[in-house]
């Protein structure tokens, strides 16, 4: 089984994992997320979570804290060598492993409680069939009656500005305070995101990102979900637990429940 210790081909590195994971007031976002999370999936259960796109690792340390036992699963190497730093840094056991959405069940096999993907990263996929078999490897990874929990932007009221702007996001670190803002270009089926970070450092410096997601809408994902062999049990628009606008809400957060056959 490929790890963040022993990667496969499917394994991409790069630079961006650190400045990602100093972009995020992780706090204040665990503190929206990990109430809900455990809402959702109920005390620890008799079984795995599998975190879907797991990035630099928080969600899945934070919950292994709370007595899951949970798997991470990215494709970026970078992303998982800070996500080992992190849970050893906290004191918490969580499995990595470095794979793709297309083989998630080859690697991981089935038989998981509940799945989440969180902070667009299903969207990340890149494309709408991408996005399908994602979805469908969710539903092979989770048992029967097993919860999926989905976390990403709405984008539908998103297409109508121009410029598309979100932010800024300010958090410090190490005493340097960092300013983050995105800018979404949406054509055809994808949209482009740049992320501008600018910093002081005696003088201003700054950084840029870049990537591609799919901005599956709600209609579409719901439908997906059902193809694919689960039941959407609620709608919501942000973590809060609000009612879910299609053209006002800022998330699409979807919970949904495994049939017993797909």
């Amino acid at each position: 089984m490929p790890t963040a210790a022993g990667l496969d081909e499917h394994c991409r590195t790069g630079t961006d994992a650190e400045w990602y994971d100093r972009s995020i007031n992780w706090p204040a976002r665990l503190n929206r997320e990990i109430p809900v999370l455990t809402e959702v999936f109920g005390p620890p259960p008799a079984g795995r979570l599998l975190d879907a796109g797991c990035g630099t690792g928080h969600q899945a340390a934070a919950l292994a804290q709370r007595g899951y036992a949970v798997v991470g699963a990215d494709v970026s190497a970078e992303m998982l060598g800070v996500a080992q730093r992190h849970t050893a840094s906290v004191g918490a056991s969580v499995e990595f492993v470095c794979t793709p959405y297309a083989t998630l069940h080859r690697v991981l096999g089935g038989g998981f409680a509940g799945v989440y993907t969180l902070a667009n990263a299903l969207a990340a996929a890149g494309s709408r069939q991408a996005v399908a078999n994602a979805l469908e490897q969710f539903a092979r990874c989770v048992r029967a009656g097993g919860r999926l929990f989905i976390q990403i932007l709405n984008f539908q009221p998103m297409r109508r500005e121009e410029p598309c702007v979100r932010g800024p996001r300010v958090v410090t670190v190490d005493g340097l305070e960092y300013v983050s803002a995105r800018h979404f270009h949406f054509f055809n089926d994808v949209v482009r995101v740049s992320n501008v970070t600018l910093w002081k450092q005696r003088e201003w410096r700054m950084r840029t990102q870049g990537g591609v997601l799919y901005p599956i809408e709600h209609d579409e994902l719901t439908a997906r979900l059902a193809k694919a062999g689960f039941a959407v049990d609620a709608l919501y628009g942000g973590y809060g637990r609000e009612p879910f606008d299609p053209a006002a809400s800022v998330d699409l957060i979807v919970v949904a429940t495994r049939n017993a056959a797909l």
